[in-house]
């Protein structure tokens, strides 16, 4: 009987365990963590037409960082790491599902390949074509949008009328009545291709009515001003399932390069975050401590950052790198060809 007791109060006493643990290892918590990722040669991931990509290797670099959802027991570990900053959730993903962030983060990805095209081929002068309409930023669940629409599309006509602004997008939609059939004409880029050019689609929606106004017409999505530009040639950028802006700027040093046919420094390597700009506009970008982490793990020793974030840059690097603020790309482009041997 002693040892059935026995058998007993451990079985009670393991339960519990066992419950908190798989609680602790399988149940998600609203917060994320920002560790460090990856520093990737651009050669490996742009291709430009007749451009042999190994005369551009060992250049230009850009990082990345590993954005995990966190169970109570990785919130511990990672909440013990050096180099590892925590989230709230809404400061992350915002109202956005999973899903949704994914999506977001892959149709960011995909405007910063465009821009970076841009802004290299307006650095080197040449022409560059653009279409102007309303660009989705998030489409609403359970509106007419949700289902049909994605972030990042182009809304450039709502049945006869043009769309080129917010204000003229606005007033197409609401020139319906709730429950009309409209025919939407949109620009969607792949966000799982690497070519940057894009598709032309065509979808009818029955619109909804407001929520605020029901006498009005509804479509459920958040917009801005938006615009697309044709790209000559056939490049593409492969970048997997990595999504997000901030490599914009390491993406256009590679492209004006090879572009141009001519390496700004032969003798130095350098890694570079950042978003891009059409006109060359460095901005600001996120895990920009982490990245600097992943560049030093990776044997780059100069780091480009926008001009206002150096002193993140060396929260866990110090001076272990030479981290160079930078508000433009030309800007970019002068120092790397400045620089002495980093080899």
């Amino acid at each position: 009987m002693a040892k059935l007791e026995i058998r007993w109060r451990f079985f009670f006493l393991a339960l519990p365990f066992v419950i908190v643990v798989g609680w602790a290892i399988g149940f998600s918590i609203p917060y994320y963590s920002i560790s460090p990722g990856d520093a990737l040669d651009t050669a490996s991931i742009i291709t430009v037409p007749h451009v042999p990509p190994q005369r551009y290797k060992d250049s230009i670099f850009m990082t990345d960082v590993t954005l995990t959802q966190l169970t109570p027991i990785l919130w511990l570990f990672d909440h013990l790491a050096s180099n590892v900053t925590i989230y709230p959730a809404s400061e992350i993903v915002g109202n956005a599902n999973t899903s949704q962030f994914s999506q977001q983060q892959l149709s960011q990805m995909a405007n910063a390949k465009l821009a970076a095209g841009v802004a290299a081929f307006t650095y080197l002068h040449r022409f560059v074509p653009k279409v102007y309409g309303a660009e989705v930023l998030a489409v609403v669940p359970g509106t007419p949008a949700a289902g049909v629409l994605e972030p990042g599309d182009l809304i450039t006509k709502v049945g006869s009328y043009s769309v080129t602004s917010m204000e003229t997008f606005s007033a197409a939609i609401r020139s319906n009545s709730p429950g009309a059939k409209v025919k939407l004409s949109v620009i969607r880029q792949n966000t799982s291709s690497s070519s940057l050019a894009f598709r032309h689609r065509t979808f009818t929606i029955k619109l909804g009515a407001d929520p605020k106004d029901p006498r009005q017409a509804f479509l459920g999505v958040e917009f801005t001003q938006g615009v697309f530009y044709t790209l000559p040639g056939s490049i593409k950028i492969s970048t997997g399932s990595i999504g997000g802006p901030s490599a914009g700027l390491a993406f256009t040093l590679q492209l004006v390069q090879e572009l141009s046919h001519r390496r700004f420094n032969p003798n130095v390597k350098v890694a570079a975050t950042g978003t891009i700009a059409p006109n060359g506009t460095v901005g600001e970008v996120g895990g920009v401590p982490q990245k600097a982490v992943a560049v030093y793990r990776a044997g780059v020793r100069v780091f480009l950052v926008p001009a206002q974030q150096v002193a993140q840059a060396r929260t866990y690097v110090g001076n272990k790198l030479k981290i160079i603020g930078v508000s433009s790309l030309s800007q970019a482009i002068d120092i790397v060809k400045r620089l002495q041997s980093t080899a």
